[in-house]
């Protein structure tokens, strides 16, 4: 991606549920694809919030918001679903002591190539530097004014972390304190679709399993945890090896007057009678080419179309869709 790679970008898309009680962790653990019991003080879970028929309603990344064991815990989750998921997880709460509610907190992403590089140093090269040093994804900083969550990324030499930060903090002041610029937030879900990490939002809802959008390959389905919604939907797909759609990136150039939306279809050329996929997410970056913006795609496709379909985005002889390498295997490990 020929764009910078140290930058901050306010996450306008996300907002951030606050899930508090003393039942807080008993009841997601119950509702939610991963083990949110046995999640760490310094861990996050990236988990599908699920139909009973195993669809997908929602996608979250969770933590705690301190190391206090009775710790409320703090969910990302894309704005414009998060009304609906909210009420509907409301529903089920009962007598459990729990309370959800949405946060004043905003999400932003850093993305730094350079604490990535300070990192092998002995001793960093700024307290930024120190803050945005590399991890695991998944991984929780707290950091005073901010929390970090560690992002899956494309790139070993890159550091991406999401950023939680009190709504009235001025981005300008927030990427000082990082060192870091200020960039739109398209640049870091580019990113986000290279890293192969699909999100749930109101155009997608109910149309993928987990599995279509890789949540058993990047820790976002525990298959030893018991019961969920859905859960019998998801764990017959995995033991019985019946998997066969999953989501790749892709990368296009589209047209100055297209747009690409997720749940729209996609195409194979050489074979144009029906869609050979679905779009799960897409982002147009806009550059100088006045004709042609660049459109990175996650896209559920066929696995046995991978290595032999011409894609092709809005019709048959629409632009071509290259498909990107994926940072991780398209193969489950039955457990």
């Amino acid at each position: 991606m020929n764009q910078t790679m140290d930058f901050l970008a306010p996450l306008d898309d996300l907002a951030v549920l606050r899930i508090a009680g003393d039942d807080a962790r008993a009841f997601l653990h119950a509702q939610l694809s991963n083990d949110i019991e046995g999640m760490s003080a310094n861990d996050a879970r990236l988990a599908a919030y699920c139909s009973p028929k195993g669809r997908m309603l929602g996608s979250l990344v969770i933590w705690a918001e301190s190391h206090a064991a009775d710790s409320p815990l703090l969910a990302l989750v894309k704005a414009d679903i998060v009304e609906a998921l909210t009420r509907r997880l409301r529903m089920f709460i009962l007598r459990s002591k729990v309370s959800i509610e949405l946060s004043a907190l905003k999400a932003y992403g850093a993305s730094s190539a350079t604490s990535a590089a300070a990192s092998s140093a002995v001793v960093p090269a700024n307290e930024a530097a120190a803050d945005l040093a590399p991890a695991p994804a998944w991984q929780v900083r707290r950091a005073g004014t901010h929390t970090l969550v560690s992002a899956p990324t494309a790139n070993t030499a890159l550091a991406r972390w999401w950023v939680i930060a009190d709504s009235d903090q001025p981005i300008p002041e927030l990427a000082s304190l990082l060192g870091l610029e200020a960039r739109p937030a398209a640049v870091w879900q580019a990113q986000e679709i290279e890293a192969g990490l699909g999100w749930v939002e109101a155009a997608n809802q109910e149309l993928f399993i987990p599995q279509s959008l890789n949540f058993d390959l990047n820790g976002g389905v525990s298959f030893t945890k018991g019961c969920y919604p859905g859960q019998e939907v998801v764990a017959r797909a995995h033991f019985r090896g019946t998997v066969k759609r999953r989501a790749v990136p892709g990368y296009c150039r589209l047209p100055a007057d297209a747009n690409l939306a997720p749940g729209e279809d996609i195409f194979d050329a050489s074979r144009p009678a029906s869609p050979a996929g679905r779009l799960i997410n897409a982002v147009i970056l806009e550059n100088e080419d006045v004709d042609l913006r660049q459109c990175y795609v996650f896209m559920e496709i066929n696995v046995g179309d991978l290595d032999q379909a011409d894609f092709r985005a809005l019709s048959a002889q629409g632009p071509a869709l290259r498909v990107l390498p994926l940072p991780y295997a398209l193969e489950s490990k039955t457990e």
